[in-house]
Parts: C-alpha cells; sequence; structure tokens
C-alpha cells in the first residue's frame, strides 16, 4: 500500500504550486524541456471530462470548463504543470460530434468490451484507436491516463445473476462469446460450477484484449507514459450494496457472501492477467486502484472520510433495473451544502468527506484520492 495514502485537505493547491515553482526553476536555469506537454486520456465516465456536458460526480459552479469540479485526470494534468485536457467527443442527444484540439476520448458508459455496437465511441478501444489516428504518433512528452472495466465487469455480474432462467443463460452465453470462442463457452458452461467458472474466463480474456489494444494503439505508435488502472471492487459501491442486499434478502446472507466473494474473484482475474501483461514494461505503470479503493473503504478515517457506503446525491428516481438513480446536473456543490441530510454532522461541509457521489462514482474528493494515487505513480516512474 506504499502508493496509497491518504491526499491532504490543500492537494490542489499544492499541485499548483507546485507547477508553478517548476515553471520558476526552469526559467531561472534558462530553460529545459519539460517530462510532460500534454495529456490524453481513454476510458469511461470515471475520466470523462464533459462529453454530456457534465462530471460524473457532484457539479461545481459550472459543469464542464472553468468552475467545474475537477476529476482525477485533470488534476493529475494539473500536477505535471499542463492543462486538464477537454473532452473530444460531445454528444447532440443523437450522436457523438468531436472537438478539434481535445485529448480526452473517455466517454461515461465506456467499455473495454462494448458488445452493443463496438464502432460506438463508448468502446474504449475505438477511443484508443480515434486518438492514435489523431495523433499519428506519440511524443515522449505525451501523457497516456487509461481506466476501464468496471462497466464490463456489472455488465457480466448482471448477466450472471440473470442466469437462472433459460432466456437469462442464453443472454449470458451471447455475452461471453464477444471475447471468448464459443467451444470455449459451451465447454466451461458444461462443468459443474460452469456459469461461475466462465465469467473468470471471460474476464482474464478481456484483460488481454485490453493490453492488446493499449500496445496496438499506444505503446507501437511511441507512447513512452502509459498509466492505466486496474479494476476496483466494484462490490464495494452502494449501487452493488444493494444488489448484494437484494439477494441478502430473496435468498440468504449467505448466498450475497457468496456471490460477492465470487465477483471480487473476476475481478482478480482481470487484473492479475492485466499485471503480467505489463509485467517489466518500463512504459507502462499499471495503478492498483483495487487496492487503493479497498482500503479506502476499510480505512476511512486513515483518508478523512465520513461515509463510504451512503450517496451524497440524492436519490431522485428508481431505474429499470430497480435500483436507485440519481441526477448529476442537479447534484451541485451548492445544493449539497444548503441540504444537509437529518442526522448529518459536518454543516455545509458535509458532503465533501464522502467517498461516493451517486452509486457508482467518486465525489470531487474521492477523484482527489485517486488522482493522489495516480500522482505517485507518475512520480515513481519519474515521468513528472
Amino acid at each position: 500500500m506504499s502508493l496509497f495514502f491518504p491526499l491532504e485537505t490543500h492537494l490542489k493547491f499544492r499541485l499548483h504550486l507546485a507547477a508553478a515553482a517548476t515553471a520558476l526553476f526552469l526559467v531561472a536555469c534558462g530553460g529545459g524541456d519539460p517530462a510532460i506537454t500534454s495529456v490524453k486520456v481513454m476510458g469511461d465516465s470515471l475520466a470523462d471530462s464533459g462529453t454530456f456536458g457534465l462530471k460524473f460526480t457532484v457539479q461545481g459552479t459550472a459543469a464542464t470548463g472553468s468552475g467545474s469540479t475537477p476529476i482525477w485526470p485533470e488534476l493529475v494534468a494539473h500536477g505535471v504543470g499542463v492543462d486538464g485536457p477537454c473532452a473530444f467527443y460531445r454528444f447532440t442527444g443523437t450522436s457523438f460530434n468531436t472537438s478539434t484540439g481535445c485529448t480526452n476520448y473517455a466517454i461515461g458508459g465506456g467499455r473495454i468490451n462494448n458488445a452493443s455496437n463496438a464502432q460506438d465511441p463508448r468502446s474504449i478501444t475505438l477511443q484508443l484507436q480515434q486518438a492514435a489516428q489523431v495523433h499519428g504518433s506519440y511524443k515522449s512528452t505525451d501523457l497516456l491516463l487509461i481506466d476501464g472495466g468496471g462497466n464490463d465487469a456489472a455488465d457480466l455480474a448482471g448477466a450472471y445473476l440473470g442466469a437462472t432462467s433459460e432466456a437469462g443463460l442464453l443472454a449470458y452465453r451471447n455475452l461471453l462469446t464477444t471475447v471468448l470462442t464459443a467451444v470455449q463457452v459451451d465447454t466451461l458452461l458444461g462443468l459443474a460450477n460452469g456459469t461461475a467458472l466462465a465469467g473468470g474466463a471471460y474476464m482474464q480474456a478481456l484483460a488481454d484484449r485490453f493490453f492488446d489494444n493499449i500496445k496496438a494503439s499506444a505503446l507501437d505508435k511511441g507512447a513512452s507514459k502509459v498509466v492505466v488502472l486496474n479494476m476496483p471492487d466494484i462490490t464495494l459501491t452502494p449501487r452493488f450494496g444493494a444488489v448484494l442486499g437484494a439477494i441478502a434478502q430473496t435468498a440468504g446472507a449467505a448466498q450475497a457472501q457468496q456471490a460477492q466473494a465470487l465477483f471480487r474473484q473476476w475481478i482478480a482475474a482481470f487484473n492479475t492477467q492485466l499485471a503480467a501483461r505489463s509485467a517489466g514494461n518500463d512504459k507502462v505503470a499499471v495503478v492498483d486502484f483495487y487496492a487503493a479503493l479497498s482500503d479506502q473503504v476499510s480505512r476511512p478515517a486513515a483518508y478523512g472520510l465520513s461515509n463510504v457506503t451512503a450517496t451524497a446525491c440524492p436519490v431522485t428516481g428508481v431505474g429499470s433495473d430497480g435500483l436507485p438513480s440519481y441526477t448529476f446536473a442537479t447534484c451541485t456543490a451548492t445544493s449539497l451544502s444548503a441540504n444537509p441530510p437529518a442526522g448529518v454532522s459536518g454543516g455545509a461541509n458535509w458532503w465533501k468527506s464522502y467517498l461516493f457521489s451517486d452509486s457508482f462514482h467518486p465525489t470531487p474528493y474521492g477523484h482527489e484520492l485517486l488522482a493522489n494515487a495516480v500522482s505517485a505513480a507518475v512520480r515513481a516512474r519519474n515521468w513528472n
């Protein structure tokens, strides 16, 4: 856990101060080539800086740009002295336009395996390819920040839980065959406990696909500073807390515990394979997001966290999956500060020490904690 330590309250101020000090040092010494001049981002909602006109966290005084909540790629960029990258894709309501000069390709809903439409830019594979096409080749001063896998894990878990009927099992098989071969899937499903085993094989193969695409569209294009987040334990999110709670209510606590253990095994299969594929590669730094989030949830006080199970944003409805839904557009810093929940202490700042904004995404402070872990990895490689 040496890379993951509590973020100090004034991190953003200190990062800006450090960047300013570095700039002054370079001027005083007569110049010099900066280690990083540009940040490129690929991933999902965790890294999306405004594709849909907002960020997937508590909103600042603006939804995007100046005044908006800084998310982890932007904080990392500021820490190395460059501007936070703006959203390359902009959703019009029906399609995605592109923005020249913007280098954040991440999109909310992004997946490594965007099985429903591989040509949709919510495919992280397509984002990597698009970025490579735009830039041609990467420079030694480019820092790439890549995340993905949380939505893939949620898709797999949902399909597995629905595989109790013939139709549900077919849907599960169909998802599995988008990464594994039909022969592999049918062989696994024919084994005792085959549905569980197939999920692990899927996740391992998904990690291979992820790394293969990073290699083809980034490393083979000259990228020499690539940070990749591994997959966090999504069972620790409020969303999966509700799912596991429902399982416990209908099938018993033991079944819920078994489901959580299985999903964690699948995530471990992905992370182990990703680590193996990147081992010894001095151009790739894998940040252990799984360990970081797990430690924050198990030792919240060490990180200045007051709540790691509830959401800061209020529930605004119920989704088609029967789980609570949230509206980021109306979940603003101003509204939260003006409306603390009954019985919650902390005054207007009550929400600033929460880990989760809605049921699946971090608060601004959660983003700071993640940025701290990523920045530590960058420093450890002497890339900054």
